[in-house]
């Protein structure tokens, strides 16, 4: 018996041992994956030349990225434009907001705390400067989500200001948002800035749903810059694996978003 004690002491000591590795082990940032000349990085490069130069460049110095529903890659092409456009204006000030307080996942992108962030920004009257993060490239910058909230709507009525603030201070200012068609988030927040970027996954997203989607941001006075098409070429290599939940309340639930960077740079 005492034979048998000791062998599932030792077993247990194993299994915690192993625990503790990997939950210490450092999760590669998106940096880790960022590869200045290949092919998806250029198309990104072009995508974010085209967004700056689409008319008048002085008119678009902030715009929000979007999709009809979840699941098409829209977080991933964000923090990926955001490196992109930091990358190609080294002389700009760049920020990257994730303003999806229902399923954040910049702050595992870019490897930062979650928090204090862009809800503590509003309901805890933290200064900018408490909230924003710094990343691997000098020119850019981070506000995560922070506390996550059961009335986001509410609170995103409330950040109009934190917008105003953050694109007084910075060149440019990029968010990720919740998609247009399941949550009305967008709706709110599409008038704080000068544009919105729609992710369109190429074979799967159906186009009513891109038209409805069009028609609530059109509805909500918000400034369509056009469409982009991800899994432009057909294939989904995984480059980054993370996981995030499901819209709405439910936290439970996990799901999978799409992150390829097979993107049309051309604004559709």
């Amino acid at each position: 018996m005492a034979f048998k004690s000791l062998f599932w002491d030792l077993m247990t000591m194993k299994l915690r041992a192993r625990k503790n590795k990997k939950e210490t082990r450092p999760r590669p940032t998106i940096f880790h994956y960022y590869e200045n000349e290949s092919s998806g990085i250029t198309e990104f490069r072009r995508l974010a030349r085209n967004i700056r130069y689409r008319g008048n460049p002085s008119e678009i110095k902030s715009f929000l990225v979007t999709s009809a529903m979840k699941g098409e890659g829209k977080s991933f092409i964000a923090a990926r434009l955001a490196i992109a456009t930091a990358t190609r204006e080294s002389d700009k000030k760049v920020l990257l907001m994730d303003c999806d307080l229902r399923r954040p996942v910049m702050h595992k992108l870019f490897g930062i705390k979650k928090r204090p962030g862009l809800s503590s920004f509003i309901t805890e009257r933290r200064g900018l400067s408490e909230v924003i993060y710094g990343t691997e490239l000098d020119n850019l910058s981070l506000i995560p989500s922070g506390r996550l909230t059961n009335s986001p709507v509410e609170l995103l009525i409330r950040a109009k200001d934190v917008f105003d603030e953050c694109k007084s201070k910075f060149d440019i200012v990029i968010c990720d948002s919740p998609p247009v068609v399941p949550v009305d988030d967008v709706g709110i927040i599409a008038p704080y800035v000068d544009g919105v970027l729609m992710v369109v996954l190429a074979g799967k997203t159906d186009k009513m749903v891109v038209k409805r989607a069009t028609e609530i941001l059109t509805d909500a006075k918000a400034k369509v810059l056009g469409s982009v098409l991800n899994n432009f070429h057909g294939r989904l290599p995984y480059y980054y694996d993370y996981r995030y939940y499901r819209y709405g309340y439910d936290y439970g639930n996990e799901g999978k978003e799409t992150q390829n960077e097979n993107i049309n740079g051309d604004i559709l």
